[in-house]
């Protein structure tokens, strides 16, 4: 099959291009010996495909204008001597002349379907000279400030055996979950999880963020496609669902989903072009599209000025977007929790013109920190303040934003609200400060005497999380929380009545951040808090054999006959009936056939249902 008009927006079009000029790993089938993984890009001046030659040891390209033809499959006879059928809807051609004016072939294999649209439709609009010059010249001043050289140690990398299954393993997140499950926002059939478990989910899944509401969670895929589980009057479903669900998000064309943020019971997603969805309840406003009716799939918001939103994040019942250092509120104004000097609703997006240089924020329950970097670093807080979660000196709340100077030219690297409760990271002379102001009722601030009524209302450094640790990020649910420092160790405090400190401990509470032991050698790279319920990311390992007694799919009993064999893709476990098939796991960098589970087999070999994502 040879190529065919391809169409594609300019955003999306330039994206493929700026991908295209860094180097990619491709699999490189040649006259003799067996496919070899190269690496792969786009000249600086896009004039050519150039990949590092393992056995010439430097570059080599071949000019897109001496290309003739492309054809997809695995036509060519280079192809043809070692064919895999399994990697075919993957496989390109090149036909071109070379330098002693001989026809000769680049035959190329992909790792993911996206890496091959973005290849193969990129050569074929150079090739074609359709496209727009202001993309090339766009992105001819980008690539100036791009890495494009291979370096020696990029080059040294190339020349080794690039089979690294294990490191490729690493690039990849998976999410501990544990506390409470009762509308399934955890995932699985337990109504709680006491110590941190693995949401499993069959499948090439990399998650890139997750989120937490007050019943329901939001996964956000490297790829940009959502999933959500928990409680119907959040997700938008006509049920609740205790595992994670592919939902279609109509975004304008060519866009991608950068971020999510879950609300009590509504939710927001952030694109790479600057704009804002959002669906779920709506009786405040909060989903900023003028009225009060609830949507159950992402609708866009309206902004009343050309402002590309670069960070979102939800409140209860609220919601924020920052853009071109603006901030901008809607929903519920109860408590002046949406910054404009009183407590009406805003159905649609309202700016703050009280702020300025806002670079960043996070929203509690009923109150919102924003801060800034220039012309000083500055910290602001307003909304409820009952408990002294907004770090005034008193209990008053405000409806307007005001200086915290506890944080004045602190530099602060990490921000989290909960309920009734505020958490922040500072950081100079090489070590950080974990400050915390607001209710201690559970003990989520771990200072000083917790119980009814226990509330710090000057934000005070917490001792548990100032000795040497370098805490990277806090995550504040409800009444708990959480801790990440640069070692890779998770502490937790609080509220535990669900489970949701991931101790294994039968205290309800905790008034000291204590390390979570089973997550010690899981290396975890971000944390995210629901109301009653945490989440882990951390890089994919296998699943150790001792750890399961019953195949993940079929749920049989495993035996002497009946035994386990792991998915190389999502490394999870079955029995021999639910993963004896075999495929290329090439985005893992597994060249031959590999046995993998069901699920597994079908997203790769493109038969997956759009909505197949299981937990």
């Amino acid at each position: 099959m040879t190529e065919q008009p391809i169409h594609t927006s300019d955003g999306e079009l330039k994206r493929m291009i700026k991908s295209c000029l860094t180097y990619t790993d491709l699999l490189k089938f040649g006259r003799v010996g067996r496919p070899k993984w190269r690496k792969f890009r786009l000249s600086s001046d896009m004039k050519s495909i150039e990949w590092i030659s393992r056995d010439k040891g430097k570059d080599t390209k071949v000019e897109i204008s001496k290309i003739s033809k492309i054809t997809f499959g695995q036509k060519t006879q280079k192809f043809q001597r070692l064919s895999r059928s399994d990697v075919d809807n993957r496989s390109f051609s090149l036909w071109y002349t070379d330098r002693e004016g001989k026809s000769d072939t680049l035959d190329l294999v992909c790792a993911t379907d996206l890496q091959y649209k973005t290849w193969t439709t990129t050569i074929s609009k150079l090739k074609r000279r359709s496209v727009p010059k202001s993309i090339i010249d766009s992105l001819a001043n980008t690539s100036n400030n791009l890495n494009l050289s291979a370096g020696p140690d990029l080059l040294a990398a190339s020349t080794k055996h690039f089979n690294k299954y294990e490191q490729a393993l690493q690039d990849v997140n998976v999410i501990y979950r544990f506390g409470s499950n009762t509308w399934g926002q955890l995932g699985g059939k337990n109504k709680m999880e006491k110590s941190p478990v693995l949401l499993h989910i069959q499948g090439s899944y990399d998650i890139n963020e997750i989120d937490g509401g007050w019943s329901h969670s939001l996964l956000l895929m490297s790829d940009g496609s959502l999933a959500q589980m928990g409680r119907k009057i959040a997700t938008g479903f006509d049920h609740d669902v205790s595992s994670p669900v592919l939902i279609d998000v109509n975004l304008v064309e060519g866009s991608v989903t950068e971020q999510a943020s879950c609300g009590r019971s509504h939710n927001a997603i952030g694109t790479d072009d600057g704009k804002v969805y959002t669906w779920g309840n709506n009786f405040f406003g909060q989903l900023g599209h003028g009225d009060r009716m609830d949507r159950k799939t992402p609708m866009i918001v309206e902004l009343k000025t050309q402002v590309m939103i670069r960070d979102i994040a939800c409140g209860y019942d609220f919601t924020c977007a920052l853009g071109d250092c603006q901030l901008f509120t809607w929903g519920s104004g109860k408590y002046g929790v949406l910054g404009h000097g009183d407590e009406k609703d805003r159905l649609s997006p309202c700016l703050i013109e009280d702020l300025d240089s806002i670079t960043g924020m996070a929203c509690g329950g009923h109150h919102v920190l924003a801060w800034s970097r220039k012309p000083a670093e500055l910290v602001y807080s307003w909304g409820l303040n009952s408990s002294g979660q907004l770090g005034h000196g008193n209990s008053k709340s405000a409806f307007s934003p005001r200086l915290i100077p506890t944080f004045s030219n602190k530099h602060i690297i990490s921000v989290a609200c909960g309920a009734g409760h505020s958490l922040a990271v500072t950081f100079t002379n090489e070590s950080s400060l974990t400050y915390a102001c607001g209710s201690n009722a559970f003990g989520q601030l771990a200072l000083g005497q917790c119980g009814q009524g226990a509330k710090v209302l000057t934000p005070m450094a917490i001792p548990s999380l100032s000795t040497g640790l370098r805490i990277q990020e806090v995550a504040c649910g409800s009444m708990h929380s959480l801790a990440r420092s640069e070692s890779g160790e998770v502490f937790s405090s609080g509220c535990n009545a669900f489970g949701q400190l991931g101790l294994e401990t039968k205290d309800r509470f905790l008034n000291r951040f204590t390390a979570i032991t089973s997550l010690k050698d899981k290396n975890p790279r971000a944390i995210a808090c629901g109301g009653m319920h945490s989440f882990v990311m951390c890089p994919k390992k296998w699943i150790k054999d001792e750890e399961v007694t019953n195949c993940m799919k079929c749920k049989a009993v495993f035996t002497f006959m009946r035994r386990k064999h792991h998915c190389r893709n999502c490394c999870l476990i079955f029995c021999n009936e639910c993963s004896s098939k075999r495929i290329a796991i090439l985005h893992l960098k597994l060249k031959g056939p590999q046995r993998v589970c069901e699920a597994c087999y079908s997203q790769i070999s493109g038969h997956s249902s759009r909505n197949s994502l299981r937990g």
